[in-house]
């Protein structure tokens, strides 16, 4: 699971690391947050470096998913 700032730089560099070495890599779209909105988005949902082949979700869904 990957969180925090740097949603258009960090967080790409470090999830794709992971997911390039097999790991299932979760990133929490609302726990991350980008230096512009848009950017933001763009990288989670856009052809932008977090879109694929990483899954996207939010803290609402992961806590849904563990019975919470």
């Amino acid at each position: 699971m990957r969180a925090g700032g740097g949603t258009d730089c960090c967080v790409p560099g470090t999830a794709l690391a992971a997911a390039d070495a097999g790991t299932e890599v979760l990133v929490v779209a609302d726990a991350c947050a980008g230096v512009y909105d848009e950017a933001h988005a763009r990288a989670l949902h856009g052809p932008g470096p977090v879109a694929a082949p990483l899954r996207v979700t939010t803290v609402d869904a992961l806590l849904a998913e563990a019975g919470h």
